[in-house]
C-alpha cells in the first residue's frame, strides 16, 4: 500500500469506523451476562430437586447401615464433578458409580468420612455451565 495523503473523506471514514467499534464494545460490555447459573438445593428429609435445562435434577442423601453416606444424583445431563466447599478445603469427590434407568441416569458419589453432612457443610455439583449448591 503506497503512502497516500489523508483526505477529508478518508478521515471521516476512519472516525465513523472507530465510533462504530467503540459503540459495539461499550454495548457488549454493558449488556454482558454470564451464562453460568448457580442454583441452590436445600436437602430436607434427605432429598431435594432442581430444574435444570428443561429437566429435573433429583438429589438424595443415602445413609448406609455402617454409617457411610453417599449422594445420589438423578439427571438426564451428566454432572462434571462434585466438590466439597468449605473454608479449609475444596476437594473434588471422584468416586462415581453410574446406574442407568431409561432416559435418566443416577450418579452416586460416596462421601468420605471427612465430609460431615450438617448445617455448615456445602457441596457444589458442577454441570456444563451450571452449578448446584447443595446445602444440608
Amino acid at each position: 500500500m503506497a503512502a497516500e495523503k489523508l483526505t477529508t473523506g478518508r478521515l471521516v471514514q476512519i472516525l465513523v469506523v472507530m465510533s462504530v467499534l467503540i459503540t459495539a464494545f461499550i454495548w457488549r460490555t454493558m449488556n454482558y451476562s454470564s451464562n453460568e447459573t448457580a442454583l441452590i438445593c436445600q436437602i430436607s428429609v434427605g432429598a431435594c430437586s432442581v430444574s435444570l435445562e428443561r429437566s429435573t435434577v433429583a438429589i438424595h442423601l443415602l445413609k448406609q447401615e455402617d454409617g457411610e453416606e453417599s449422594l445420589a444424583v438423578t439427571s438426564r445431563v451428566k454432572p462434571l464433578n462434585l466438590r466439597v466447599d468449605s473454608e479449609r478445603e475444596n476437594n473434588v469427590l471422584l468416586q462415581q458409580e453410574i446406574v442407568r434407568d431409561n432416559s435418566e441416569t443416577t450418579y452416586i458419589y460416596v462421601l468420605p468420612e471427612s465430609v460431615k453432612t450438617g448445617p455448615n457443610q456445602k457441596l457444589i455439583l458442577f454441570f456444563d455451565q451450571d452449578q448446584i449448591a447443595i446445602n444440608f
